[in-house]
């Protein structure tokens, strides 16, 4: 029987796919305080990794649709059963719709989060890039909040869209340092060994986006003392691809890609450094993962908010190039390590504790 006194927030995703937007909206929803809030998700397709990041006393429904074209009308039907006070969603075209449906919802509020810039998908959709600003420039304003991981992101609505910031609210990506921590160290007790070889690791799906293709391409022109191996963990549409390109270049005993690999914790203890050759992110998690553990990172410019990290991170713990050839050059200056305990290099600011507190300041404000 629900309780009536508590605050129900309804979180919505296209799909459970292994993604940094889905994860950053499990983490918030299970740290949300269950004496005030009684969090529910929905998700448009039951497609996914991530159904074990789910809190099991949390209320799961899937609409099992393949696409969000075919789910919307399941949508609003269950919006109209379950009369949530709060909806949150992610990623654009979910925003999109959701807005559309907040004339019908008067009592509930409604507070999107958009984790990339929008010259991103302007670019990606050129032929209904037009469309894509005009639904920006009606629907985003008739939020209760937008949410964005980094300021970069809320610059372009203010700058290329013209829009009122006055409902943005900048909300850092969580991390659980403590429970990262806490794995992280118990590995290291068991492997204190030093490397003899530098260890480049790298985390995303297997898709266009996080550029793991041109780092494959440009590999060839690393010039190390050392011996070196570069370990991909994730999946994704470009694996074939990306297996295609190693062998190309011959690096089958150098480059591994052994799927989707949780808790990798391990994969971190052994690493010298992590690698984010991506042509677009918002704040990425994997960055901030890194960091929890000790792993200094290169990272492309076009990696969103990593700029941002840059700024709050130890000085050099996070390289920010403009190119690949940059990019390769900032790998050559990597030594081999050890494997044992390494200092965390995260911002308390990023610290899970910190961002809920800021996330609760915001659903109170929203409800007022």
């Amino acid at each position: 029987m629900p309780d009536f006194n508590k605050t129900k927030i309804m979180f919505v995703l296209p799909a459970l796919t292994a993604g940094g937007a889905e994860r950053v909206m499990i983490t918030l929803m299970n740290g949300l305080d269950r004496d005030r809030y009684a969090p529910c998700l929905v998700s448009v397709s039951d497609k996914g990794d991530l159904h074990d990041l789910i809190d099991q006393d949390i209320d799961f429904c899937t609409l099992k649709q393949k696409h969000l074209a075919l789910g919307w009308t399941g949508l609003f039907q269950h919006l109209r059963r379950e009369k949530p006070d709060v909806v949150i969603s992610t990623m654009a075209h979910m925003n999109f719709v959701l807005l559309t449906m907040r004339p019908f919802f008067q009592k509930t509020k409604f507070i999107v989060r958009e984790a990339i810039t929008p010259s991103f998908l302007f670019n990606k959709y050129k032929k209904t890039s037009w469309l894509i600003k005009l639904m920006y420039q009606i629907l985003y304003p008739a939020a209760d909040a937008v949410l964005s991981p980094s300021q970069i992101i809320f610059d372009e609505f203010r700058d290329v869209l013209r829009m009122s910031s006055k409902n943005f609210f900048v909300l850092n990506n969580p991390v659980n340092t403590k429970t990262i921590r806490a794995c992280y160290e118990a590995l290291s007790k068991k492997d204190a060994a030093h490397h003899k070889s530098v260890h480049f690791l790298a985390v995303g799906r297997l898709g266009r986006q996080k550029g793991f293709d041109r780092l494959i391409e440009y590999l060839p022109r690393l010039s190390l003392p050392y011996d070196w191996t570069l370990t991909i963990l994730g999946e994704g549409d470009e694996r074939e691809h990306l297996e295609s390109l190693i062998r190309k270049h011959g690096f089958e005993d150098k480059v591994f890609m052994p799927g989707l690999v949780r808790p990798p914790w391990q994969h971190y203890l052994q690493a010298d450094c992590f690698l984010m050759p991506s042509r677009y992110e918002g704040l990425p998690n994997v960055v901030l993962e890194s960091l929890a553990c000790g792993v200094p990172v290169i990272a492309t410019r076009e990696s969103g908010g990593i700029a941002y990290i840059r700024d709050h991170s130890p000085k050099g713990a996070v390289r920010v190039v403009d190119s690949m050839h940059e990019f390769v050059q900032a790998m050559e200056q990597v030594k081999p390590g050890k494997a044992s305990h390494k200092k965390s290099l995260l911002n308390d600011m990023f610290e899970q504790k910190a961002v809920f507190r800021h996330f609760v300041k915001i659903l109170h404000m929203v409800q007022r």
